[in-house]
């Protein structure tokens, strides 16, 4: 009896210690889990690796995606672009389509670093539409820094909708990037509720309260009442026909930028294009791509 249990207690330790072994190691000790997607997965594009992560932001768990090129040298760290998603909670998630943005940037030399950030099916915690959860973008932007293949020099941020949103709250809480890109974002959430009264009413109100008593909370994400403090050099793009925001949005903090002679920043209306120039796919992506890599040190 006693040999029995010698034994089984010799295979549990074997066990053990065979599954210690085989604990996933990831690229960063803030990562929790780290998946590389195959082919049938969400989407694949030849010559990019995507990794499915999981990390810590606030002590919640937020699942991200990191894209880049499978072939590169080991000795070579590559710029980096942070890409801020669009919509709200579950709603515009990453995707396919997002990973098809984010593959396509990976393959001109970028790692490409994305969140889900909290609130949603994929993440915890509460998405605040631009409250807290900006923290989930910045807490990626500290793991890129401190990766090896990763140049901690040259790190970009490319937001679409929401997620421009977020880039400018980002570009005024962080020196850490070097420039930053904006497609189809609003600039002002009280202009914004006047031309989407729907989105104030089922968005805005129940993430950040109304916009009367809240009236601060609205100013700390839009834009047009800070514009003085986005220090990086900007690129706007905004579609004429975009139906979600108006391009309007846009044109007001070009001109804002204009009056203040902000030197470091170009932009370019899209007569025809929509909310997030999906018509415009390959030339959308070029300039964004030339911007960032015109930005690198």
């Amino acid at each position: 009896m006693r040999k029995i249990s010698g034994v089984i207690l010799l295979i549990f330790m074997i066990f053990c210690f065979s599954c210690k072994e085989k604990q996933e190691v990831t690229f960063h000790s803030q990562i929790i889990t780290q998946q590389l997607l195959k082919e049938t997965e969400m989407f694949h594009y030849d010559g990019i690796d995507t990794h499915k992560i999981n990390y810590k932001s606030d002590g919640l768990r937020i699942e991200g995606f990191i894209s880049r090129p499978t072939q590169y040298k080991p000795t070579t760290k590559l710029p980096a672009i942070i890409y801020c998603r669009g919509g709200n909670q579950s709603f515009g998630a990453i995707s396919d389509y997002q990973l098809k943005i984010m593959n396509r940037l990976a393959r001109k030399g970028f790692v490409v670093f994305a969140s889900q950030i909290r609130g949603n099916m994929y993440s915890e915690g509460v998405d605040e539409f631009g409250g807290k959860d900006v923290n989930d973008i910045l807490k990626l932007i500290d793991i890129a820094k401190d990766l090896d293949f990763v140049d901690a020099k040259n790190i970009h941020v490319l937001g679409i909708s929401r997620g421009g949103m977020n880039t400018y709250q980002v570009s005024k809480l962080t020196d850490a990037i070097n420039s930053i890109a904006i497609v189809g974002s609003p600039t002002s959430l009280f202009s914004l509720t006047n031309f989407r009264p729907k989105m104030y009413t089922k968005v805005m109100q129940p993430l950040i309260g109304d916009s009367v008593t809240k009236r601060k909370e609205y100013e700390e994400r839009s834009a047009i009442f800070w514009y003085n403090k986005l220090n990086e050099p900007t690129l706007i793009l905004h579609g004429s026909e975009d139906s979600n925001v108006e391009v309007k949005e846009a044109q007001r903090l070009i001109d804002s930028f204009t009056r203040s002679n902000k030197k470091d920043f170009q932009f370019k209306i899209f007569e025809g294009g929509n909310h997030s120039l999906s018509n415009f796919e390959e030339e959308r992506n070029e300039l964004i791509s030339n911007w960032f890599k015109k930005n690198n040190k």
